[in-house]
Formats: structure tokens, sequence, C-alpha cells
């Protein structure tokens, strides 16, 4: 997994080679789709499409890459439980800027796409601006002083970030989408330091 860090905040990017059957993929363009922006994607009504024994396989794929950025990346102990799942189907289509709410890690596999198709990654200010906010001459963007990084979306992409990094999508082609996130799960803290949860 490779990963690059825009404010601080860890993005993992790898590629997986991993066919849909004919069910699986049957299954994702027979659920129901509503439009979600005048020029945005079509995105499955469904909000737990995951939970559905036909797309096991994936869920499963899906799950053991998030859990790997937790466990390697993020370095933490706690536990994750999927809280949402959907679908999107894009044509020429683009996601405004947006994040994730109710949710800690969220992931998007592209299981289909043909053109030139992108992630976009931005957040306020860099490092950089947060000391001083100068308009700096910059030699190359790197993770200090680039809010923004983008991110082709080739089939079998698969990529994993936190919730509350504002991303949107462009897409000049066809895609289809799984996306996923995860919540924090079980217990929390600890009684001795008054943080102790239990979710």
């Amino acid at each position: 997994m490779n990963i690059v860090v825009v404010q601080g905040s860890p993005i993992g990017i790898d590629t997986v080679n991993f066919e849909l059957t004919k069910e699986e993929k049957n299954f994702l363009l027979k659920l129901n789709y509503r439009k979600d922006e005048v020029k945005g994607p079509l995105l499955s009504n469904d909000i737990s499409i995951l939970k559905n024994k036909k797309l096991k396989r994936i869920e499963k794929l899906i799950f053991n890459y998030v859990e790997e950025y937790k466990n390697k990346i993020l370095q933490i102990n706690n536990e994750l439980r999927l809280v949402h799942s959907w679908s999107t189907i894009n044509d020429n289509t683009s996601h405004e800027f947006h994040t994730h709410k109710n949710s800690f890690i969220s992931c998007c596999f592209y299981v289909e796409s043909e053109g030139n198709n992108k992630i976009f990654f931005q957040t306020g200010k860099t490092v950089l601006e947060n000391c001083h906010f100068f308009d700096y001459a910059i030699k190359e963007c790197n993770s200090f002083n680039s809010p923004k990084l983008i991110v082709d979306t080739k089939k079998g992409n698969i990529i994993m970030f936190l919730s509350d990094l504002p991303h949107k999508s462009i897409n000049e082609g066809k895609k289809i989408m799984i996306g996923a996130n995860y919540f924090l799960s079980g217990e929390i803290g600890c009684k001795k330091s008054v943080t102790y949860i239990k979710i």
C-alpha cells in the first residue's frame, strides 16, 4: 500500500487484481439509483449494499484493506464496524467537494473505470501557511507546501482516507465505484483518564 499525505492526513492507495463476477456486477447495475447532484453521479438508494450476501467477496476485500490502513498506517488497535456502503455510476460527471460525516475511515473501490477519472483531495491551509500565511515560491509541490492532491482512479484502485478529508471526483469517462464508511466500535479510552466509552 502506498501512502501519501495531505496536511497530515494519510491517504492509502493500492491496486488490486480483482474482477467482479457476472452476478456481482449485475447486482450493482440493478440497484435503484438517484441523481446525487445536477451534474453528479448516480448514487445507490441503498446505503448498506455490502451487507448483501451477493457482495460478500467485495465486503471482505474492502474490510481487509481498511484494517491494514488502520493497523499499519494509523497504528491503532480500536475495532471498526461498517456503517455505510453504496455504489455510484459515473459517466462524464463530477461530484463536488464533500466529507463523509458520521464515519471515521472511508474507502473507495473502483470496480470499473474508463477514461480520465480522478479523485481530488484538498484541505484549507498548508502546514507552511498555518505557520506564516505567505505566498511562497514553491519549487515542487509536496505534503508540506500544497493543500491538494489529485489521484487517478483506474479500475482496481482502492483508496482509503480519514472521513473528514474534503474530496471531490472529476470524471471524463465512465466509472463504477463502491464506497464504504467505517466507525470505531467496542471499548474506547480508559476509565483511569476518564475517557472510557463503549460504542
